[in-house]
């Protein structure tokens, strides 16, 4: 392969980055839209937020897949075949395409610990979209009025329960409050719960479970 190495790895890493933030972007709409989070949803209605999610992942594997076809790589035609470092660049051909992105990483191709940071940046960037969207979509497009005689009032719920009429930045102060308000327990409670089932304490009999 006549090509720098890192001219590979900028490739690969794009197209990947461009696969894992589609899919991720699918499967949070997927998720959000059966569970009701409005606050993360790509549209304003359920139906239409679930399709689109299926139809972000269809999309991208099948441009993942097929992008050698129109991209030059180290996958041109009558190349695939042999080792990574002695392809040439160019386009692949279909009956190559399964083989084209089989790039050792040495030369190229994306490593596990590339990959995975990868993946991280795109699933990250995925959830940003959602929370920017499903802010457009309750503040502007379809806004929920708090219904009268509710039990709870609607600016006073958090996490999960409060994207389901709120965006996502409004639902911080109060999950950042009752974070701190219950942090402090929660860690006292691990605390007494892993020194309950102490190895020391199991080997002399004492421990209570």
């Amino acid at each position: 392969m006549n090509t720098d190495p890192g001219v590979v790895r900028d490739l690969f890493a794009g197209h990947y980055f461009l696969f894992a933030f589609l899919t991720s972007l699918g499967t949070i709409q997927i998720a959000v839209s059966n569970a009701g989070t409005r606050g993360l949803w790509l549209t304003p209605n359920a139906t239409l937020t679930r399709w689109l999610g299926i139809a972000l992942i269809i999309t991208a594997i099948a441009i993942f897949l097929a992008q050698p076809l129109w991209v030059d790589g180290p996958w041109a035609a009558d190349s695939v075949e042999a080792d990574s470092l002695t392809r040439d660049w160019g386009k692949a051909s279909w009956d190559e395409l399964a083989g084209a992105r089989n790039v050792n990483d040495i030369h190229g191709g994306l490593d596990g610990v590339k990959q995975t940071g990868w993946f991280s940046l795109a699933a990250v960037t995925a959830f940003a979209v959602s929370a920017i969207a499903g802010t457009l979509s309750i503040r502007i497009l379809n806004p929920v009025q708090p219904k009268s005689g509710d039990d709870q009032d609607p600016d006073m719920a958090d996490g999960l329960a409060g994207l389901a009429n709120r965006s996502y930045l409004s639902t911080q102060p109060e999950s950042w409050r009752n974070f701190h308000a219950e942090f402090g327990e929660f860690w006292r409670k691990g605390i007494r719960e892993a020194e309950s089932w102490s190895l020391i304490k199991s080997i002399w009999g004492r421990s209570p479970k």
